[in-house]
């Protein structure tokens, strides 16, 4: 999953689920837990649900470069699963009438086969508006052996409710083969103390299938 963001001049840019161009602003740990509705039993037909935890570390290595380390366990019988990394840079500070723009390198691994890794490039813009601060992302990856380009898109919405709580809306879609997914949904963050967030949001696709949970709690080292 993404990682929410809040870049200078009180621009208010968060995502949960839309892919994260944008260089961390110190150093955080953020752990995640995704849950989802699995492949269907080819015998049974039904489709359990799948929960994915994930942990992110993200430092700052100057003012506009950062870099994002991940990894998922306890999935699919491996202690470790998928690790990534993403090299993330600030184009240009957004301010109040000024778009942010940041671009990423990220590499995506596997814990099964080597030859399954894929490397991808995201953009990203940011932009205010009164209370509101808009944000759209695309991040084009493919395999690192053979070429499979696929697409993550979309646009997010947040609002800053006081000092605590902010809502936000997000459209994403997926391309690939030549077929398009779209999926929308709500997300909600509280800031517990400093320092420390709580988010929660879902992700609801719009063919009709079961919604994607996720969870992210956010800690300041």
């Amino acid at each position: 999953p993404a990682r929410a963001s809040a870049p200078p001049d009180d621009v208010v840019a968060e995502a949960l689920f839309l892919c994260d161009a944008l260089p961390p602003g110190g150093r955080d740990l953020n752990l995640s837990l995704g849950v989802a509705r699995g492949e269907a039993d080819p015998i049974t037909g039904e489709s359990p649900l799948v929960a994915s935890p994930r942990l992110q570390l993200a430092v700052a290595l100057g003012e506009r470069v950062g870099l994002t380390a991940d990894v998922g366990f306890a999935s699919n019988g491996a202690a470790l699963d998928a690790p990534g990394a993403s090299l993330k840079f600030l184009l240009r500070a957004p301010a109040a009438g000024t778009t942010g723009l940041a671009a990423s390198v990220d590499l995506l691994g596997s814990s099964h086969d080597a030859l399954e890794s894929e490397a991808g490039l995201a953009v990203g813009a940011i932009r205010a508006a009164g209370r509101l601060a808009f944000r759209v992302g695309a991040s084009l990856g493919s395999g690192i052996v053979t070429w499979s380009p696929h697409l993550h898109a979309g646009a997010s919405a947040a609002m800053a409710l006081g000092s605590r709580w902010r809502v936000l809306a997000e459209l994403v879609t997926e391309v690939s083969a030549g077929m398009a997914t779209y999926a929308a949904g709500p997300t909600v963050k509280l800031g517990i103390r400093d320092g420390t967030s709580l988010a929660a949001g879902a992700l609801v696709p719009f063919d009709g299938d079961a919604p994607t949970f996720t969870v992210q709690l956010s800690q300041s080292l």
